[in-house]
């Protein structure tokens, strides 16, 4: 089975919990739409183990380029106010942490983050950590091939310039970056950490349930459609 999450932000044992409860193997792959660190309390342990698995497919989020920018630097404590103000502290303590233990995996875990891509094209889906800028297509349809108009920034930082507007056509894009409960609230809806599906034009799926902010993880398994939610706030999750 193929399943998709997104901005776990180093709430490890919650996604342990939700590999458990979808039964994850080695036959399944996990895609991950960016954003697995800051904010929450383990955000190194869950690099390492994406590292260590290669059916966990993490893409680029912006939170993962603080860090990598940060590791550049040669770990520059002297320039971080603008990771800082994005609750970057905890893994940027974590990384010297790790970095002055055991370099040789700080370094490997770097490099495999390197080779992260910032969108990707999965059969009739299209999985990025924020969508892309609709508004950059002018007077003609949006196409697979207009993809390849958009910059990296624009597929981890775009906002309501995505999922306002018309995406790709014969495409369902799946996203992450903006929580559920955020979009829902530029569309006057009914608040909720739910999966988004955006109604006007079917072409888009918004998963971030906001988990670093009380809310929950939520998975989708794309075989199925079947969706798969962690919620801290539930006993039984």
């Amino acid at each position: 089975m193929k399943y998709c999450c997104s901005d776990l932000h180093g709430y490890f044992d919650e996604f342990m919990k939700l590999l458990k409860k979808i039964n994850f193997t080695s036959n399944d792959t996990m895609y991950i739409l960016g954003d697995n660190i800051d904010r929450g309390p383990k955000p190194i342990e869950l690099l390492k183990y994406i590292y260590e698995h290669d059916n966990i497919i993490s893409l680029l989020g912006n939170h993962e380029e603080f860090l990598l920018d940060y590791i550049d630097k040669d770990f520059d404590d002297k320039d971080t106010y603008s990771w800082d103000k994005n609750n970057g502290k905890i893994t940027r303590l974590a990384i010297n942490k790790l970095h002055k233990n055991d370099p040789v995996l700080c370094r490997s875990i770097a490099d495999n983050m390197k080779t992260w891509d910032s969108c990707l094209i999965l059969e009739t889906y299209i999985l990025s950590h924020a969508g892309y800028n609709t508004r950059k297509i002018k007077n003609k349809p949006m196409t697979i091939e207009s993809l390849s108009e958009m910059t990296h920034q624009e597929f981890i930082w775009s906002r309501e310039e995505f999922f306002k507007y018309k995406g790709v056509d014969d495409y369902i894009t799946i996203f992450g970056h903006t929580p559920t409960r955020s979009i829902r609230r530029v569309f006057n809806q009914k608040q909720s950490d739910n999966i988004w599906f955006c109604e006007k034009y079917e072409d888009k799926i918004g998963i971030d349930g906001a988990i670093a902010y009380g809310g929950q993880i939520n998975c989708i398994n794309l075989d199925t459609m079947e969706i798969i939610i962690i919620d801290p706030k539930l006993s039984c999750a």
